[in-house]
């Protein structure tokens, strides 16, 4: 097994220790760390807008400053003592046809004001924080329905802010702002070659969830493009997520094809499997049937048969037991995570078929047995205290 294999399957299984996150399940591990401007600046002690003059660098110590002249001051501390000049630690040069004017947040650390974040803009970037800081966090659907409009700004920087929003909202609070939200606007944004390839998947779950059966077609045309295009592998799992929300049942035909095509990329299945997961873990009685049917799909390859039976083992789906189990001696699932993944669901599953299977192998192979034992007494969850 290779280390890019190794690394691949335990990012997985930490994803599934660490349980649901809270940002939307389709936005990367990089924009789950953002903050956007409305969290910033209802942590700040002070935000004002001005313009950024005189950048320059001590000789001394070739540290850089920029002086900031306030001009507006949304949010104010007693920290600033009615200064309208404040000196940010940092060379911020005027480039070119560049706005000077500046959105500057600051904290208060030992009586002294700290500049922490700042972006160029101007008038826009204002009346969008001023309106965002207004915003009830109670009420996602309100809040991501301000937002929604400003998806397509013409200054990139409440665009980005605006994405983010959305990225960062739980999936649950995007089907509540469904009603507020426009899958044409979704649609344009997503088929807009200038669009990042990382805020497909975001804005394809979004139009899953706002959409109707023509945005389907459009999703489906996308996933099932030969070959998919680099910005759509990227996006896979949430561009299949959209097309399942909105045709199910051809949605979920796809998704097993998918998995069961091992001319595919290893990357592009992967990311099939966590829109398996995604359904499993949000609507479990209703998507049960298809996420058995995608699961079985994937035990015959040895690659990514591991993944399907870890699954089925965590959450007790005993159903494809025979299946599972007939895995174990072929030569195309030799390798040791395959072989102990099978032993790990065995040794949990409570059928007499299992139970066989683990007698028989513990005259085989008794290590294997012993060592699978061992691991799962490990990690089993510790018992609470007696009172």
């Amino acid at each position: 097994m290779t280390w890019t294999r190794f690394a691949t399957a335990l990012a997985a299984v930490l994803l599934v220790a660490s349980g649901p996150a809270s940002a939307c399940t389709f936005c990367t591990g990089a924009l789950r760390s953002q903050q956007t401007l409305r969290v910033r600046c209802a942590q700040a002690k002070l935000i004002a807008h001005g313009v950024l003059k005189n950048p320059r660098f001590d000789p001394k110590t070739d540290d850089g400053f920029t002086d900031f002249h306030v001009g507006t001051v949304l949010k104010d501390d007693p920290a600033r003592g009615g200064r309208n000049v404040i000196t940010i630690p940092r060379y911020l040069p005027v480039v070119g046809n560049a706005s000077p004017d500046y959105l500057l947040v600051c904290d208060v650390v030992d009586g002294k004001l700290n500049p922490t974040y700042g972006i160029s803009g101007g008038a826009a970037v204002v009346e969008y924080v001023k309106a965002a800081a207004t915003l009830d966090e109670a009420d996602p659907a309100k809040k991501l329905g301000y937002f929604f409009p400003h998806l397509d700004s013409a200054d990139p920087r409440i665009a980005e802010d605006a994405f983010l929003e959305f990225a960062r909202a739980s999936d649950t609070e995007i089907l509540k702002a469904a009603g507020r939200l426009d899958p044409a606007k979704v649609r344009k944004l997503i088929a807009d070659p200038n669009t990042p390839a990382e805020r497909l998947g975001v804005f394809a779950f979004v139009l899953g969830a706002c959409g109707k059966p023509a945005d389907a077609e459009f999703l489906a045309a996308l996933v099932k493009q030969t070959p998919l295009p680099d910005r759509t592998v990227s996006a896979f799992g949430g561009l299949l997520t959209g097309y399942i929300l909105l045709a199910p049942k051809d949605g979920w035909a796809f998704t097993a094809a998918v998995l069961a095509d091992d001319k595919r990329g290893y990357a592009e299945r992967f990311s099939v499997i966590g829109t398996v997961r995604f359904f499993q873990a949000t609507r479990p009685a209703e998507c049960r049937a298809d996420v058995l049917v995608c699961c079985a799909a994937l035990l015959p390859h040895g690659d990514l048969a591991d993944q399907a039976v870890e699954d089925l083992r965590r959450w007790g789906y005993w159903d494809l037991t025979a299946d599972v189990l007939a895995q174990f001696a072929k030569p195309t699932h030799a390798a040791p995570i395959v072989r102990r993944s099978i032993m790990r669901y065995a040794l949990t599953c409570p059928t007499a078929d299992a139970k066989a299977f683990v007698a028989a192998v513990r005259q085989s192979d008794p290590k294997l047995v012993r060592d699978v034992e061992d691991m799962l007494a490990r990690f089993a969850p510790a018992a609470p205290p007696n009172k």
